[in-house]
């Protein structure tokens, strides 16, 4: 099975420095069901798209931090609102939202 995207939020930091309160638990439950309801869509491109809740990213400032590889794009202050823009836009149009970027890192073969 080939990986298109894998989307790595950092949700739940133990030690919370980059933003506090619940907005990253309510950012990783939103993503999930943007997930499930493009996976049961039967229209979907069937791209093959992983998520991960990750503890830290080790960014430590404006999170929740939205990584999205293997594009290397580093979205900053994600919310349930943005993870959906981002879904459609990025994942499954190609098109970065580049207001919301803060970081490019692009993987290298």
């Amino acid at each position: 099975m080939k990986v298109h995207k894998h989307l790595l939020l950092c949700a739940t930091p133990t030690k919370q420095k980059c933003f506090k309160g619940d907005e990253g638990n309510k950012t990783w439950e939103c993503l999930k069901k943007t997930l499930k309801n493009y996976e049961n869509d039967p229209y979907s491109k069937k791209i093959q798209i992983f998520r991960s809740k990750v503890d830290c990213l080790r960014i430590c400032k404006n999170g929740p931090i939205l990584l999205i590889w293997p594009d290397g794009i580093w979205y900053e202050k994600v919310s349930p609102k943005k993870v959906s823009e981002i879904f459609s836009s990025h994942v499954i149009n190609g098109n970065p939202i580049e207001k919301w970027i803060f970081k490019k890192t692009p993987f290298v073969k």
